[in-house]
C-alpha cells in the first residue's frame, strides 16, 4: 500500500507542477537568480569532474533497469506475469515523473522566467525587413574581416579544442553575464562528447546541455569555427536561459566578447539565422558580398551536412524537440530558434555591441 501512495504522489506532483500556473517575475527572482545559480555552480562543478557525460550513464543505467525488470516480470509463473507487468509499469511510470518533477528543479524552471526582453532595452519597432537586411549585410562584412585576420583553422582534435575552447571563452561569458546585470556568475561546462553522437550527427543535432548534470555535450562532426557558437549557446543556457532564442542571443554575445575565432563563430551563426528571414533575392544578393574564404567554409558545413545527416532522423528529432519545447510553454516549438534575429534587430546596442538594459522602475 505504502508503493503504490509514493506512486500516486510522484504523479500528483508532476502533473501539479506542470499545469501550475507560475508568476513569471516570481521564478526569475527566487528560482533563475537565487536558487539555480548556486545549484549550477555545485552540479556543474562537480560534473566537470568526470571526463565521460554522465548523462550517457544515466540513459544506459535506465535502460538497463527498464530490461532487466520486464525480464523479471516475464519470467514469472504465469498466473503472476500480468500483474508484475502491470507493477513495474506502474514504477517506471512514477520514475519518470520523479525525472520530470527533478528536470523542473534542476533547470527546467527557467523555461518560465521573465523574457530577456523584459529586461533589455527592446523596442519591436526596430525590428524591420530593413533592419534584418542591414544586419546581414553587417554579418558578412565581419565574416570577411575576421576570415582575414585569424590563423588557419586548426585540426579537428576533440580533447584540445575542448581545452582551448573552453580557456578561451570563460572569461567572456563572465562579461557578457556581467553586462546583462545578472547578480552572479556562471559555471562554465566542461565540453564533452557522448553516447548520443550517432543521434546528434544524423538528426543535425550540434550540441545539448544536459538538464540534470548540467553539463555541455557537442556533436563530434562540428568544424572548428562552428564550435565555439555552439558552447557559448550551450553555457548560455547553463547561464538560465532555457528558451533557444535567448540562449543564442547569449551565446552571440559571449562570442562578440571573445577573441577573434570566437567572433567568426558568433557572427557565421548569426549571419545564417538571418539570413533565412530575408527573400530568396536578398539572400543572393548578400551571399555575394561574402570574401571566398568564407564561402568555402560555408561549402565545408554545406558538405558535412549531406555527408552526415539522414532526412528521416532529422525530421522526426525536429518534430520531437517542437513538441518538447511546446510543452515547456515555449510558443511557436523550435520556431524559437529564429527568434533571435528579433532580439539582435529590436535591442539597442552601443558601439562594440553592448546591450543597453531597461532603465529601472
Amino acid at each position: 500500500m505504502t508503493g503504490w501512495l509514493i506512486r500516486l504522489s510522484l504523479v500528483a506532483a508532476a502533473i501539479v507542477m506542470a499545469l501550475l500556473p507560475m508568476s513569471a517575475p516570481l521564478v526569475e527572482r527566487y528560482y533563475s537568480r537565487a536558487a539555480y545559480p548556486a545549484l549550477q555552480h555545485l552540479v556543474t562543478t562537480g560534473s566537470n569532474l568526470v571526463p565521460i557525460a554522465l548523462l550517457d550513464v544515466l540513459i544506459a543505467g535506465a535502460v538497463v533497469l527498464v530490461v532487466m525488470a520486464y525480464s523479471r516480470a516475464a519470467r514469472a509463473p504465469r498466473g503472476q506475469r500480468l500483474r508484475r507487468t502491470g507493477r513495474t509499469t506502474a514504477t517506471f511510470v512514477a520514475g519518470g515523473c520523479a525525472l520530470y518533477v527533478g528536470f523542473l528543479l534542476c533547470w527546467g524552471l527557467n523555461y518560465r522566467r521573465q523574457p530577456v526582453s523584459a529586461w533589455l532595452d527592446f523596442d519591436e519597432a526596430r525590428v524591420t525587413p530593413e533592419a534584418a537586411r542591414d544586419l546581414a549585410s553587417t554579418a558578412a562584412r565581419e565574416l570577411g574581416r575576421l576570415r582575414g585576420e585569424i590563423p588557419a583553422w586548426l585540426p579537428d582534435r576533440h580533447r584540445e579544442l575542448a581545452d582551448t575552447t573552453r580557456n578561451a571563452l570563460h572569461r567572456s561569458l563572465d562579461n557578457t553575464t556581467a553586462r546583462l546585470g545578472l547578480p552572479h556568475t556562471v559555471t562554465p561546462g566542461r565540453l564533452k562528447f557522448t553516447l548520443l553522437d550517432l543521434y546528434f550527427t544524423r538528426a543535425g543535432v550540434s550540441g545539448m546541455t544536459d538538464p540534470f548534470f548540467l553539463e555541455t555535450m557537442a556533436a563530434s562532426n562540428l568544424l572548428p569555427w562552428e564550435r565555439p557558437a555552439v558552447v557559448a549557446h550551450e553555457w548560455a543556457h547553463l547561464a538560465g536561459f532555457a528558451r533557444e532564442s535567448e540562449a543564442a542571443f547569449v551565446g552571440w554575445l559571449i562570442c562578440m566578447r571573445g577573441d577573434g575565432g570566437a567572433q567568426y563563430s558568433g557572427w557565421m551563426d548569426l549571419f545564417l539565422r538571418t539570413l533565412r528571414s530575408l527573400n530568396r533575392g536578398e539572400q543572393q544578393a548578400v551571399m555575394k558580398t561574402l570574401t571566398a574564404a568564407v564561402m568555402a567554409d560555408l561549402d565545408a558545413m554545406a558538405r558535412r551536412t549531406e555527408r552526415d545527416q539522414v532526412r528521416w532522423v532529422s525530421v522526426a528529432a525536429w518534430r520531437t524537440y517542437d513538441s518538447y519545447l511546446r510543452a515547456n510553454r515555449v510558443d511557436g516549438g523550435v520556431r524559437n530558434y529564429n527568434e533571435v534575429v528579433r532580439l539582435v534587430l529590436g535591442t539597442r546596442f552601443s558601439s562594440d555591441w553592448k546591450p543597453a538594459l531597461r532603465p529601472a522602475r
